[in-house]
């Protein structure tokens, strides 16, 4: 895998990236986890993602779909660059969309739910 600077932040990402937009409506937890595993294994270290992947507004379906596959160890996350967004609705309020600091602060410290 060709590897390449990630701007200045000193870190090196695969020229592949893997998208996973359609991680739990399309594509189930199972097949997810199985791709995530290929692409490492292949040496993609670089995984997109966003909050509102998933579409069910609030949810952040792919993200905890993620988060399930990092908790399972192995390095799985100490090898992983995230790329994601929280430009996205995540709600009905005024502060749970765009980039109103409220909902960038809440966007960078979601916790993963189990369920």
């Amino acid at each position: 895998m060709e590897f390449a600077q990630l701007g200045r932040t000193g870190l090196k990402v695969s020229r592949l990236c893997l998208g996973t937009m359609n991680f739990g409506p399309q594509t189930s937890e199972a097949d997810s986890f199985a791709i995530m595993d290929k692409a490492l294994e292949l040496g993609i270290n670089f995984f997109d993602t966003a909050n509102v992947y998933g579409w069910k507004i609030g949810e952040g379906v792919t993200e905890n779909i993620l988060g399930r596959w990092f908790v399972q160890g192995g390095g799985r996350r100490e090898k992983v660059i995230i790329a994601t967004k929280v430009y996205g609705r995540m709600g009905e309020w005024p502060n749970t969309s765009r980039l109103s600091a409220l909902h960038i602060r809440r966007a960078c410290g979601r916790r993963v739910r189990s369920d």
